[in-house]
């Protein structure tokens, strides 16, 4: 059998709390998938909880933050629990097995403005030594 979760998504939010001798972090992350319907462009925007246990949720804390773009695989998981208002809910998230980090878009920084009459070819043959 498989049970096999994948996410490429943003980071929303992420948090870590001490447990047990380790750590676990949580992170909110957002996806979004563009489609038209009636003509008109639409959005789906969906939101994912990843939980990230021992080795895993210290390298999360390290290197994850808001906004970051990642890949996150890991085993689906849901959880019944009772909420303060007495209403049994589930919650489904995915436990983390692998992290990527996505490269970040490189800052665009201008080529710097040339004269189009200038010749560099010039000053080479300009100079007599």
């Amino acid at each position: 059998m498989i049970n096999l979760g994948q996410l490429l998504g943003r980071v929303g939010k992420i948090e870590t709390k001490p447990m047990n001798g380790s750590s676990v972090t949580n992170i909110s992350m957002v996806t979004s998938k563009k489609y038209m319907k009636d003509g008109q462009k639409q959005e789906k925007v969906t939101w994912h909880n990843v939980t990230c246990f021992a080795k895993l949720s210290e390298i999360a804390e390290k290197y994850v933050f808001v906004g970051d773009l990642v890949y996150i695989q890991g085993e689906m998981d849901t959880q019944k629990y009772t909420g303060k208002d007495g209403i049994e809910r589930s919650k489904s998230f995915i436990i983390a097995h692998e992290i990527k980090l996505m490269p970040k878009a490189k800052e665009h920084k201008p080529e710097p403005k040339q004269d189009p009459h200038f010749d560099s070819n010039f000053l080479d043959s300009a100079i007599p030594f």
